[in-house]
């Protein structure tokens, strides 16, 4: 037994000698619980030790009983392998069945879990986390730290619910079925330097979470990449989406997001040939911001579509795509200083009312007009290629944009010139409290 002196109490590090579960019961708050390699039973730390791995102890779950049960704050885990039990129902409900007369209150709604957390300033690191229907599984907790993890051949790798405030940090997540990483009703997370690799569903997922900050991760090879549903007011930066084979990013129903300098390529393709998203803006989202991203080498590069309104698309690179950008059923957008190079075709606008330039354009490599005054700005317009909008830039620029972004000065432009009303479009007018329908002959404008 080793005593170490930490200010006025003493702390201990205690030996588990094959019986993890005892060696809790045995320390007080404070001590460490060493844990040499070898094969262990669940246990559970009711109490803030720091349970040591050494070299790679394993921990076995069972059917509804994960390997390690955190039940206390202010817990450290280190250095364990943790092997799971997948998703199957039918165990599951005979599991319950069996119990049923020692269990009043059994549900069957949680997730068999390699590790469950239920206590706040739990910090979880170096551990291998394997065939679990969910590896790691948070509710409800504060102030977390999951890093230096991997989680392989699960359902979902990671699943973080109603967390607030927490990191997670160099993990790698590969080969999980559903979900690499999964947090719903989260606020104030930050997801920094991990990658998700080969994942059949989504690599991560942010649902109905807000302030989060996802930077310097890698998103390679999944069916999707990043997909934030229902979430705002998130930090989507500096992250590289590459392979994968439907979206690399996607922003649903979301609000007040800013996607800055990401890299999106290669999406789509694969085996069944299909049609890939860099980055996706889609279902009503709203006054996002999507500026100095490159995306290349995609299907679609960029993609608006179905009633999103007041979106920023400000100084990005879009090169060999097949489509640069792709806008469909959407309104009040402003796309403008973006470079379009390469592309087969620049730009799609269908169904829409969106605006592709304020004092300036957008760079075309296939513009050309000319620029008489030698303000660097087009005085024949630009005609988007493809879509039923008949869309037109005004002031395309005679050479590339500056990757400079400033953000006063665009959500200024934004308002003063995404100003389209719908009603101007509509077939009657109201006048008195009467319908007047088709008073006037509507201008030819193809004449």
């Amino acid at each position: 037994m080793i005593l170490a002196l930490t200010g006025t109490a003493f702390c201990e590090a205690i030996s588990a000698s094959g019986d993890v579960q005892e060696a809790i019961a045995r320390a007080r708050p404070g001590d460490t619980v060493i844990v040499r390699a070898g094969d262990y039973e669940p246990f559970t730390v009711d109490k803030p030790l720091i349970i040591q791995g050494v070299g790679y102890p394993s921990a076995q779950a069972r059917i509804q009983e994960p390997a390690i049960t955190i039940r206390a704050h202010g817990v450290v885990l280190r250095g364990f392998e943790v092997e799971g039990v997948p998703r199957n129902q039918d165990d599951k409900f005979r599991y319950y069945m069996e119990l049923s007369s020692q269990r009043a209150q059994t549900t069957l709604n949680q997730p068999n879990s390699g590790v469950l957390v239920d206590g706040d300033d739990v910090v979880i690191e170096d551990m291998a986390v394997m065939g679990s229907e969910v590896g790691i599984l948070l509710k409800d907790a504060r102030n977390f730290t999951i890093q230096n993890s991997s989680f392989a051949r699960c359902n979902s790798g990671l699943s973080i619910q109603g967390c607030d405030g927490g990191k997670v940090e160099g993990c790698t997540f590969q080969g999980c079925d559903k979900y690499g990483a999964y947090l719903e009703g989260c606020e104030e997370i930050f997801i920094r330097e991990n990658e998700a690799v080969g994942n059949s569903g989504v690599g991560m997922m942010l649902k109905g979470s807000s302030c989060a900050v996802v930077e310097g991760n890698e998103f390679v090879e999944n069916w999707q990449g990043l997909f934030l549903w229902n979430s705002s007011l998130c930090e989507i930066r500096e992250n590289r989406a590459d392979r994968n084979v439907y979206y690399g990013m996607v922003i649903a129903s979301g609000s007040n997001n800013s996607i800055l300098n990401n890299l999106a390529r290669k999406t789509g393709g694969g085996e069944l040939n299909l049609l890939g998203i860099g980055i996706s803006i889609q279902e009503n989202s709203t006054y996002n911001l999507v500026a100095g991203n490159v995306l290349e080498e995609n299907l679609n590069g960029l993609d608006l579509t179905r009633g999103c309104r007041f979106n920023l698309i400000l100084s990005n690179e879009m090169s060999e795509n097949s489509n640069g950008i792709r806008l469909d059923k959407n309104e009040n957008n402003l796309v403008y200083k973006n470079n379009f190079r390469r592309n087969l075709i620049t730009g799609y606008d269908n169904a829409s009312h969106n605006f592709w330039n304020a004092t300036v354009g957008n760079y075309y490599d296939d513009y050309r007009g000319r620029d008489r005054d030698g303000d660097g700005i087009g005085e024949d317009p630009y005609w988007i290629p493809k879509g039923s909008s008949c869309t037109v830039d005004w002031r395309p620029l005679m050479q590339p944009a500056e990757m400079v972004i400033d953000l006063e000065a665009a959500w200024g432009d934004l308002a003063r010139y995404a100003t389209y009303e719908p009603e101007e479009d509509l077939p009657y007018k109201i006048e008195d409290e009467i319908i007047v329908i088709g008073r006037e002959e509507p201008e030819k404008w193809w004449i």
